[in-house]
């Protein structure tokens, strides 16, 4: 070690960091009410070996949580830093989705493995709806509408290939909200409408199938928040301009559903333009994230940022700094429908949260560099992109606690709404899933647990 050489450990002021920070009283504030409620949104999901061993007969659980919270009923319940409890569950109303969907080794008559996964799949987005705003409102309903517009429903998807014998030729895969038949004559097996996201892509016949379960628990939260969302569009688009929604996570769909960005893009898009031309301000739309990359570079940079500052990280800083890549590598591109900042609160908290452009456009551009290895500025790197992030930060604001470090309530109290249970919780749904496919009951010991890979996104 005697040979290495350091740089210096004593940096006072790092410009790669400082240059980047802006005060949020700095910021634009576009014209808006002060927001009156908030729904934020998160999911949980687990996995059981209903018979252990080889091979292994296994169930996925899963469930969505959405929860709404008055803020001046929250901001009561808050106001010494320390929630009264009896306020706070008087602040807000919870909705839950569940569902349990087929495993390994698990299969509806006459269908194998991946093709039961698939009419599960279905079957579940089809039945988990709300009623909030009227008739019932289901999942597949709202995905249907990204691929429309607001309050107006595709009425089909074009699948990019069959997912049975892969064709994707003329004429094309063609699905409606009740379903379809692949074109190809020697196929003709049933399409469903979820088949566009693709999560039969990593299901497998014989393991564990954690990955598709996240993608699937992914995808519910993001269309239930667009329920909501259309929901109040099509019956008071007015309250749009007082709601804070939150998503626990990035504003990214990952894995083989990472297509859909662009529908939840188009559909932002959508909606912002509608809304101006009603003189309605657009939803404050956040993501925050609670572990991964960017939230353990948010926590090593963090005393370099003052109380209320705000964080642009443009793509070099990323690739450079936080992934680990060129700094002209196009990050974010297939991903993200929102941008991240990291946030010092006013209270010295740090969040990692994501929103996105209004009214509209791709968060990430691809870096142009210039002659002297510096880079061109991009109109997705500018704080005027983003008018709604100071409204956004300053809510947010208000609605920490000192019950949870680095988070503000609404994600805790969503996050608590969609927890299944661990330990001898677990054991409870790996009983539920034998008794339900009729299995014997003699996998049930505590001795036996060891740590799940539980249905929490990775950010990236």
């Amino acid at each position: 070690m005697e040979r290495w050489e350091t740089p210096s450990l004593e940096v006072s002021e790092p410009k790669h960091i400082t240059d980047r920070l802006t005060s949020i009283t700095s910021l634009s504030r576009d014209q808006r009410p002060d927001p009156t409620f908030t729904i934020a949104f998160d999911g949980s999901n687990q996995e059981v070996e209903a018979r252990a061993g080889y091979p292994s007969v296994r169930v996925g659980y899963m469930q969505i949580a959405g929860v709404y919270v008055n803020i001046a009923q929250f901001l009561n319940a808050n106001r010494s830093g320390l929630v009264n409890a009896r306020e706070l569950e008087k602040s807000q109303i919870t909705q839950t989705v569940n569902s349990v969907l087929p495993g390994s080794n698990v299969h509806l008559k006459g269908l194998k493995g991946k093709e039961t996964w698939r009419a599960e799949l279905n079957r579940s987005f089809g039945e988990s709806s709300i009623t909030d705003f009227g008739s019932a409102f289901t999942l597949t309903d709202a995905l249907m509408t990204i691929h429309g517009a607001p309050g107006n429903p595709a009425g089909q998807l074009v699948l990019s290939k069959c997912p049975n014998c892969g064709s994707a030729g003329t004429p094309q895969q063609i699905v409606t909200v009740t379903g379809g038949v692949c074109t190809e004559p020697l196929c003709s097996t049933t399409l469903y409408p979820t088949d566009i996201l693709r999560t039969y892509e990593d299901f497998s016949e014989d393991g564990e199938n954690i990955r598709p379960l996240n993608v699937a628990m992914n995808m519910a939260e993001r269309l239930l928040l667009i329920s909501y969302i259309d929901g109040f569009y099509r019956v008071q688009p007015q309250m749009l301009s007082q709601g804070l929604f939150i998503t626990d996570g990035p504003l990214a769909v990952y894995g083989p559903s990472a297509p859909m960005k662009s529908r939840f893009l188009a559909y932002w898009n959508n909606l912002c333009i509608d809304l101006e031309a009603k003189g309605i301000s657009v939803p404050l739309l956040v993501g925050i994230e609670k572990n991964g990359q960017f939230v353990d570079h948010a926590n090593v940079i963090q005393e370099h940022i003052p109380d209320g500052h705000v964080m642009m990280l443009d793509t070099p800083y990323i690739n450079t700094y936080i992934v680990n890549k060129e700094a002209d590598h196009h990050y974010g591109k297939d991903e993200f429908y929102g941008r991240r900042f990291i946030y010092k609160t006013t209270t010295g908290e740090v969040l990692v949260l994501s929103v996105p452009r209004v009214p509209g456009g791709p968060p990430y551009e691809k870096p142009r560099p210039k002659a002297n290895g510096e880079f061109f500025p991009l109109v997705s790197e500018s704080f005027d992109s983003y008018p709604t992030l100071r409204a956004t930060l300053e809510i947010l604001d208000q609605l920490q606690t000192r019950l949870y470090p680095n988070a503000v309530i609404p994600v805790a109290l969503a996050h608590s709404a969609s927890s299944l249970p661990l330990g001898t919780g677990h054991s409870v749904l790996t009983l539920l899933a034998q008794r339900s496919l009729g299995m014997p009951e003699n996998s049930i010991s505590l001795s036996r647990f060891k740590p799940h890979n539980h249905g929490r996104r990775n950010s990236r």
